[in-house]
């Protein structure tokens, strides 16, 4: 029954087909009987009624009115009260208040009110045929006719005013479901916005981790090549090893690269790629002494047990501040790496004994304020700045849940 009712109403023109075949049927069934008779307004009149029946969907307030009309015609003309008519008014009172305007539904009910009284006084007597008695309205006590009245009222009016009522019911019904789908709608739409949210984030993190590989390569590869171009004659060996470690270093650097081009062709490549943690961290720190830069690695703690998201932010932070220090850190400088995992957090920190506060800035360089955003994104914090007797140092601490800062 329900796909039966779902169907008519995504198909109104069938159901005002079929509300007004009912019409015409009604119509019929009275047809002989009042020919006899000799009625013959009466006979013919009610077929009139299918028009505005079957018009029902496509002129709604129209149709509703001319309706009005017909009936107060006939309950001035006819003496008897035709099926035909009630149903037309049933169907019309009913399609008023469930799809109508709700100014012309409101009119709609006073109609129906008001054709029931009008029906109600008009045809009274026939409660008291009815009910087998031969008295008329006129020689009933006053209690008694308005008793007559009342139920002659409520016999013509009810009818109406309940189909109404259920139109009112079935406007609410759509009304519930016409706001459940805007809902659906609107939380799809957000659903979409925050998945671009997600995808520009992610392109924003990709961005980042492509900076700190170009930067962190390029400057292996100009400090080894500045190297062995010194040491090419005098020491053929020593050069050899770092054109081979720039080889390396480009190698790594391109295969890093188009590790995170190809997250940003492809969603599906974000799952499937690894990212670098804190168990690379040695082979980082091999890689930067390899380059030249003497650096020695101190580890506390299971590093193991850190989050991947704080791993990933840690080893950022330990590649930006290396690549810093073979930058920014002059002749003769080493490093030193300290990382030590406990049950509140990581700490981090990344010192030289470079130039420091004696370093050119050419202005250009993001590498600090990428610390702190990756540092943030967990929930951490990084201070870094000149030491007090020379060189640099970054101390970063990275909580192990993340905190989200509104």
């Amino acid at each position: 029954m329900r796909h039966v009712h779902l169907w008519l109403r995504a198909h109104p023109l069938v159901f005002d087909g079929l509300a007004a075949a009912a019409v015409a049927l009604f119509w019929l069934l009275l047809l002989a009987s009042l020919v006899s008779s000799g009625h013959y307004w009466q006979a013919a009149f009610p077929l009139v009624f299918v028009i505005p029946v079957a018009l029902r969907s496509r002129h709604q307030v129209g149709v509703l009115y001319a309706t009005a009309a017909l009936g107060l015609l006939a309950l001035a003309t006819f003496q008897f009260p035709h099926p035909a008519i009630l149903y037309a008014g049933i169907v019309m009172a009913y399609s008023a208040n469930a799809y109508g305007p709700r100014k012309h539904a409101r009119y709609a009910l006073a109609l129906c009110v008001a054709f029931g009284i009008i029906g109600g006084v008009k045809w009274g007597y026939l409660i008291l045929e009815l009910t087998g008695t031969s008295y008329t309205l006129n020689e009933l006590t006053l209690p008694n006719r308005i008793l007559a009245l009342g139920l002659s009222t409520g016999l013509c009016g009810a009818p109406l005013v309940m189909a109404w009522l259920w139109g009112g019911v079935v406007h609410a019904r759509h009304a519930y479901l016409q706001e459940a789908l805007d809902r659906a709608s609107r939380l799809e739409s957000e659903r979409d916005a925050l998945a671009r949210l997600a995808v520009v984030e992610e392109r924003g993190r990709i961005a980042r981790d492509l900076h700190d590989v170009v930067a962190h390569s390029l400057s292996v590869v100009v400090l080894q090549a500045d190297g062995a171009r010194h040491v090419l004659h005098d020491d053929p060996e020593r050069a050899d090893r770092a054109l081979e470690a720039i080889g390396r270093t480009g190698r790594e650097a391109t295969a890093e690269m188009r590790r995170l081009l190809g997250v940003l062709r492809s969603p599906e490549a974000a799952s499937r790629a690894p990212q670098p943690d804190l168990g690379q961290l040695e082979l980082l720190v091999s890689q930067v002494r390899a380059s030249g830069l003497p650096v020695t690695l101190t580890v506390h703690g299971d590093l193991s047990a850190v989050p991947a998201g704080a791993g990933l932010s840690a080893y950022r932070i330990v590649q930006e501040a290396l690549t810093n220090a073979v930058k920014h850190g002059g002749p003769g400088v080493t490093a030193d790496v300290s990382a030590e995992a406990g049950p509140e957090g990581l700490t981090v920190v990344i010192t030289d004994d470079g130039r420091g506060a004696g370093a050119a800035d050419d202005g250009a360089g993001l590498g600090l304020l990428g610390m702190r955003e990756r540092a943030a994104a967990v929930g951490g914090e990084v201070i870094a700045g000149p030491r007090a007797g020379g060189g640099f140092s970054v101390r970063a601490w990275l909580p192990s849940r993340t905190v989200v800062t509104q």
